[in-house]
């Protein structure tokens, strides 16, 4: 039997710590390709892929001396996990293992693992619609309403680009916690008006149903069963490169601020105060994440470590945002009402992974916590888009985008190559003495790593390593073209980001595959809650409601 590295846990060892009870905090962290993470991860796993490490997990475990577990397949000694963890030394991580046999020997010891992507949000969410006895409505029943003409508003609760994208027609949009800002009056000879909320699926429909009906918003919301796709799977059109229909009406602060702090007292849900949250600051003992739950950034907070996400948004990339289980939230908000804080919290609290408070008052950018995203160190100097295109017109060089697959396929430089940046491997055939390579990503970060690692990697080879400044986004905003046409010969390496995104299958492969991920999304929270460590702490049932109407009048 091999001896196991110097810093493996058993599985078992990490079984224990995830049954601990109150849990501490700890980041589980699959450093495995997106691609193999679907097919079976652990249920409390973040994926953190080696690719995107460097860049993600400053912001993702933002406190250097939390204990970190990581993992692949095996742990083998040139695995991805072995890797990591050098990365995470010298990045100043102080506390990390890695799981003793790797993912194979988890499974094999009969442990708990799950299939999927976001699996945690998307079952907790189906949970929360039997707990709270939220509604469905079908969508041959929402078809059969809209057809004969009874009264009924349609919202989509996705974030605009979503809905923008693909939509069932007549829709409004209203995202995540800015749907419960609006007012919700049907014409009083609207008699049984319906609230139908949708999502693409199933989970952020339920939410915003959910949402409205506790707040005492709207009675009558319910939830559109499967969403837009199991509209489009019926035949039924849908809208591409959609405009919502009219707004529904803001609603005033003096109401939003009731109803934020009644969803406080009736729930008992914690608020932070200045003195708190500096406190907090210091703490070197907890992990803070700070996030900023309103639509729009604050230009004041740059280059600090709050994180603008808004609310529904967080609720729906937790797994992708938070990588500390057990660690400390504080939501900030507009200090008039609160509101979107209050009904991030209530969720937050309930999916069972951190202690969440909504903080109260006016925050200030040096009440804010430490900026922990990634600087990338050492990276060679970069090129303007200018100098890029007249390199090209020379014909001396070979331009290599490292971002993400999928901004690959909506657009990047003419000819451009494409590579994963899990390996330098792929690189070896054009580091060669006279060649230019020049990486582009995005924004450039994840190019300047790219430049950076392979000009250490490859010293005297005579090949030039650089990266466009400012990114594709750049290259764009100077008025040169990006194009989405590419051929195989293109890709040093697969799309192994792609998590099988149901919207990235187009043609005729859609149907099918929107079909297969419905029954998988349906059949989900089941398989999930087979696994003890996953806990929801859904509020009782016998917590007083607010008086029908009450919050709903101006």
């Amino acid at each position: 039997m091999s001896t196991p590295p110097k810093n493996a846990v058993a599985p078992g060892e990490l079984w224990a710590l995830l049954l601990a009870e109150p849990a501490t905090e700890l980041a589980l962290l699959d450093v495995r390709e997106t691609r193999w993470f679907v097919q079976r991860h652990l249920n409390l796993a973040r994926n953190v892929p080696f690719s995107g490490l460097e860049l993600q997990v400053g912001a993702l475990v933002p406190r250097r001396s939390t204990p970190v577990v990581l993992y692949d397949d095996y742990d083998a000694p040139d695995g991805a996990a072995q890797a990591a963890s050098a990365v995470l030394a010298r990045l100043g991580y102080t506390d990390v293992r890695t799981l003793d046999g790797g993912l194979q020997r988890w499974v094999t010891e009969g442990l708990p693992a799950i299939d999927g992507y976001g699996t945690l949000v998307k079952a907790f969410g189906d949970r929360a619609r039997m707990h709270y006895g939220t509604p469905g409505l079908p969508v041959e029943a929402l078809r059969a309403r809209l057809r004969e003409g009874r009264p009924t508003t349609l919202v989509d609760a996705r974030p605009r680009a979503e809905f923008e994208f693909l939509s069932l027609p007549g829709a409004r949009n209203h995202p995540g916690t800015e749907l419960a800002l609006r007012r919700f009056e049907p014409p009083k000879t609207d008699a049984g008006h319906l609230w139908a909320i949708n999502c693409f699926s199933r989970t952020r429909g339920i939410v915003g149903a959910t949402t409205l009906r506790l707040l005492g918003r709207a009675s009558e919301a319910v939830f559109v069963e499967d969403g837009v796709m199991d509209w489009g799977l019926r035949g039924a059109p849908t809208v591409q490169n959609a405009a919502p229909d009219d707004e529904l009406p803001p609603e005033s602060s003096e109401v939003l601020r009731g109803l934020a702090d009644e969803l406080l007292a009736r729930f008992a849900l914690p608020v932070a105060d200045a003195a708190q949250l500096a406190s907090w600051r210091e703490d070197g003992e907890r992990t803070l994440y700070v996030f900023d739950v309103r639509p729009e950034p604050d230009p004041a907070f740059a280059g600090t470590g709050l994180r603008q996400v808004p609310g529904g948004q967080l609720l729906m990339h937790f797994e992708n945002l938070v990588g500390t289980r057990g660690a400390r939230i504080v939501l900030v908000d507009d200090p008039v009402h609160r509101l979107r804080a209050a009904i991030t919290a209530f969720w937050l609290t309930q999916l069972g992974q951190a202690e969440v408070y909504v903080y109260d008052g006016e925050l200030t950018p040096l009440q804010a916590p430490p900026d922990f995203s990634a600087t990338i160190d050492g990276a060679p100097p970069p090129l303007a888009p200018e100098a890029l295109a007249q390199l090209r017109r020379n014909g001396a060089v070979t331009v290599i985008d490292v971002g993400p697959s999928l901004d690959y396929e909506r657009g990047h430089l003419p000819g451009a190559l494409y590579m994963l940046p899990a390996s330098l491997a792929p690189l070896a055939a054009h580091a060669m003495a006279g060649r230019t390579l020049v990486f582009a990503s995005p924004d450039g970060t994840a190019a300047a790593r790219v430049a950076r690692d392979a000009h250490r990697r490859w010293p005297d080879s005579g090949a030039v390593f650089t990266w466009l400044q400012g990114g594709t986004q750049g290259w764009k905003a100077s008025g040169r073209p990006l194009t989405e046409a590419f051929v195989p010969a293109q890709q040093l390496t697969p799309f192994d980001d792609d998590w099988g995104s149901v919207m990235r299958v187009f043609g005729p492969r859609r149907d099918a595959a929107w079909a297969d991920y419905l029954a998988w999304e349906r059949a989900l929270s089941g398989r999930v809650l087979q696994d003890p460590s996953v806990r929801f702490n859904f509020f009782p049932l016998s917590a007083p409601a607010p008086e029908p109407g009450r919050a709903a009048r101006s």
